[in-house]
């Protein structure tokens, strides 16, 4: 092995670890894609890692570090339980200010490390995501990379469902939380390493308007069903470990339970392995399920998963095999919805079925709801405001309107409301074209009269729209989504009426957008300009 003092004058901008385990047809094309990198190589290093391979792996690394002496070493390992050795073995010769692992089937675009660092360096960020791409027909993440982010909320996006090892890392980051790959797991290594990283990281950026990493073909799955379920539940004590109980830990967690737990639990329902075999796998999962999932990470699953996990909880494996068999018919008819008491439930199996006893809560997708709205126009007739556009659920239909425009005061929180006249508009439709016709609405907004019977008061006045159909209810903002034509060029005041136990004055009402795109007024009080007569 190469382990030469590190001088500061060898620091890299980044260091890319490869580790290969026979794979030697793969990794030539592995190693040009990283010597072409347009960030340059006198800015990278390279650390190979032969992990126990037996074909000519070692061979293609010795060879590129004879090739090019000034940035290339490799070192070998015996391989272990998982490639965590491997992995760990290059973190301890990294000279990067940051780093990256690949395996030997992965390439690089050829910028993508350029792209990488430079967003790490200006945002500041201790993890980038590059936007990954298949090589083949091998599935990869892609949720988390629709667009660039220079800072990620990792509790409230899909960043952490992405936790290979693919990642740009800030060394600093690593070394402060002393952040190594776990060498006693046999599968899940490296979601253990990025997801303390993602925990640790002060930033974390994505670069997601082009394709850094071309993932190629993981090893062929050896990992059985205990397997999978020690890994949620290894997954699900690191997580409360590191976060306090509450809303971030749920959200963490509940990615383990639907990706590890989720999965292996429906194929082991699904298969026609040793049933004793198989039912102490599923006894292990359902303990996981009892003692390890907060309600709040069970509440944020898809309902059918939720529902296979209440069974499985309760130890009725042949019901939990009855809702996998649900869930994987692709020809089974649309579950209907039950509104109830402005609540929504949807009426899969055993909903409310006496035999069983699940919760109505297990079945409430109210907040499972997506409104779609624009504000097409906004007009002013003296102190009346006009508004139009539509407003409809994308699941339920257009019946029982209840839907108002509410003003509320950014400060004290007073509020108004305003009832919206319904206009058909049979071209109204969701998103999968089913007609929404009743979801057309206008408003009439007299700021000269409020629910007292005076003028809105002063104050910054927010718009919202409460929508609802069907008894249910949701409020969304008006403004950002909003028609290209409307004009939202800044206006004069508009009077709107005398100023009460102000003598000689008047309110006046200023419209403005937010930089959100929020649709605001501002009223204020003022001496009246001279009218013309």
């Amino acid at each position: 092995m190469n382990t030469t003092a590190v001088r500061p004058t060898d620091v890299k901008d980044v260091t890319v670890a490869v580790r290969v385990s026979n794979q030697a047809a793969a990794l030539d094309a592995c190693l040009a894609s990283v010597l072409v990198q347009s960030i340059g190589t006198d800015r990278l290093e390279v650390i190979g890692v032969d992990d126990g391979s037996t074909d000519e792996s070692g061979s293609v690394l010795a060879r590129a570090a004879h090739q090019y002496p000034s940035f290339v070493r490799v070192g070998q390992v015996s391989h272990g339980l998982s490639p965590a050795g491997a992995r760990n073995w290059a973190l301890s010769q990294v000279r990067g200010r940051y780093v990256i692992f690949l395996e030997a089937t992965d390439r690089l675009a050829p910028d993508a490390l350029e792209r990488m660092v430079a967003a790490a360096d200006a945002n500041e960020a201790d993890v980038v995501l590059g936007k990954l791409e298949s090589s083949g027909r091998h599935p990869v993440a892609t949720s988390m990379f629709r667009k660039n982010q220079a800072y990620t909320d990792v509790y409230a996006t899909r960043v952490y469902w992405s936790l290979t090892p693919d990642k740009l890392f800030r060394t600093s980051l690593l070394q402060r939380r002393g952040l190594a790959f776990p060498t006693d797991m046999l599968i899940g290594d490296d979601q253990a390493f990025t997801a303390g990283a993602f925990i640790g990281a002060d930033n974390v950026s994505v670069v997601g308007d082009a394709t850094c990493v071309v993932k190629g073909p993981s090893p062929a799955a050896r990992a059985t069903l205990p397997d999978r379920v020690a890994l949620a539940s290894r997954m699900l004590t690191l997580i409360a470990s590191q976060l306090p109980e509450g809303p971030r830990r749920d959200k963490l967690q509940s990615r383990h339970l639907e990706v590890e737990l989720g999965k292996a639990t429906a194929a082991a329902l699904l298969s026609a392995t040793d049933a004793a075999e198989r039912d102490q796998a599923l006894w292990a999962a359902a303990e996981v399920l009892r003692t390890q999932a907060s309600p709040g990470a069970l509440a944020l699953l898809p309902r059918m998963v939720a529902v296979r996990f209440a069974l499985l909880a309760q130890g009725r494996f042949p019901e939990a095999q009855q809702m996998a068999s649900f869930e994987a018919d692709k020809d089974r008819p649309a579950v209907r919805k039950t509104v109830e008491n402005g609540r929504v439930f949807t009426t899969l199996p055993f909903f409310r079925d006496p035999q069983v006893g699940l919760p109505d809560e297990l079945f409430d997708i109210t907040g499972d709801m997506t409104v779609t709205q624009q504000l097409q126009k906004a007009r002013w007739e003296g102190p009346m405001l006009m508004l139009d556009g539509f407003a409809f659920y994308e699941q339920l239909s257009t019946k029982e309107r209840t839907t108002r425009v509410v003003l509320r005061e950014r400060t004290s929180g007073a509020q108004e409301s305003y009832a919206v006249t319904a206009r058909r508009d049979e071209a109204l439709a969701n998103a999968k074209g089913k007609p929404r016709a009743m979801g057309r609405f206008s408003a009439r907004v007299n700021l000269a009269q409020t629910s007292a019977g005076w003028p809105l008061p002063p104050g910054t006045w927010d718009l919202y729209l409460a929508v609802g159909f069907e008894g249910v209810t949701q409020e969304v903002r008006l403004g950002p989504k909003r028609s290209g034509d409307l004009d939202t060029t800044a206006r004069m005041p508009v009077p709107i009426g005398a100023a009460p136990g102000a003598r000689g004055m008047e309110l006046a009402a200023v419209p403005f957008y937010t930089e959100s795109g929020g649709f605001s007024i501002e009223v204020s009080q003022r001496t009246p300009l001279p009218r013309h007569t």
